[in-house]
């Protein structure tokens, strides 16, 4: 895969910014474990024990109904069994990075939104990856929960960008639009610039390079769905706290079972599956979604669509048959 690059003038910025997002010393020996071939359980718990507080919530999410057990999980090492090294090493460096990046007072933007935002993506791309049948889906939850970690960055590096109060950062594509407007590149570029500075793997920087783009993503990609749940975990996270007519809520229900290729009413499941996810792992990440997060109206209306989409089918197979 070619380097990420941005343009020039963008490079510059962000380049002589002092005050760019830097992972904590627990996550960059995260980050060295992912990338290690060779890893075992005794590298990891060793890494998670410099941090109690990482620890202690990596045993309470895997003690949470996320994780249906029987018997308690009381060490790390049954936590990692139960989770797996790939999912656990996702799960830390989330929780790592956010206890890091959260200190950044920035200015103009609103982080209520963005976090609340993050955790409810993180959430739908760990359902949708359940939907699918993959393995790895709590590295889709990683992927999916720092896909817009380049507004950050960009905050830094531009104060204002975020900060006119007209300016709704609610409305994603808009937000995407300003970005590239004023700055040249959009944060999903500039976050998958950052991660390569982190020396991340490579899936992680594609999943967030493509999650606002993925008309983009190169042909010859071996991974497709996996770039894919990501980028649809946005548009759930946008349903989640916004209203859309009938018509687009069709449209994109449609777009998401037809390219995954889940089933019908799948699309309700996975919003089910995300309430259920984000009122589970709020607590533990310190993220208000109280406020804003309504995922209960648009899950109903989705519903009565789709139902009533599969029983107009039906009706016109029906007649079909009967014209045969």
């Amino acid at each position: 895969m070619e380097p990420f690059s941005l343009p020039s003038e963008c490079t510059a910025k962000l380049q002589s910014c002092t005050s760019l997002p830097s992972p904590p010393q627990v996550a960059l020996q995260i980050i060295q474990l992912v990338k290690n071939p060779e890893i075992d359980i005794d590298d990891v718990v060793r890494i998670l024990a410099l941090d109690p507080a990482l620890s202690v919530k990596i045993l309470r999410l895997a003690n949470s109904p996320l994780y249906s057990i029987e018997k308690k999980v009381a060490t790390l090492q049954k936590a990692i069994m139960l989770i797996g090294l790939n999912g656990i090493l996702s799960l830390a460096l989330s929780f790592s990075l956010v206890s890091s990046l959260r200190r950044k007072q920035d200015v103009g933007l609103d982080h209520t939104k963005f976090w609340r935002r993050a955790l409810i993506a993180g959430s739908a791309g760990l359902a949708l990856g359940q939907a699918c049948g993959r393995s790895d889906q709590e590295e889709l939850f990683m992927a999916s929960f720092i896909q817009d970690i380049g507004m950050l960055v960009l905050d830094q590096v531009d104060p204002a960008l975020y900060a006119h109060p007209d300016f709704d950062q609610s409305a994603h594509s808009k937000v995407i639009a300003h970005e590239r407007e004023r700055f040249g590149a959009d944060h999903a570029a500039v976050g998958s610039w950052l991660l390569e500075k982190w020396n991340l793997p490579e899936s992680l920087l594609m999943a967030i390079r493509y999650s606002d783009d993925p008309d983009q993503i190169p042909p010859e990609t071996s991974d497709r769905q996996f770039l894919q749940c990501v980028r649809f975990s946005g548009t759930f996270a946008d349903l989640s706290v916004t209203q859309v007519d009938d018509d687009a809520l069709f449209e994109v229900s449609e777009t998401i079972e037809t390219t995954l290729n889940l089933p019908s009413l799948a699309f309700v499941e996975v919003f089910k599956k995300v309430k259920q996810l984000v009122q589970e792992s709020a607590p533990l990440f310190e993220i208000d979604c109280e406020e804003g997060f309504d995922p209960d109206t648009t899950m109903e209306r989705a519903r009565q669509l789709l139902t009533l989409r599969t029983v107009m089918l039906d009706q016109k197979i029906n007649t079909l048959a009967a014209q045969i």
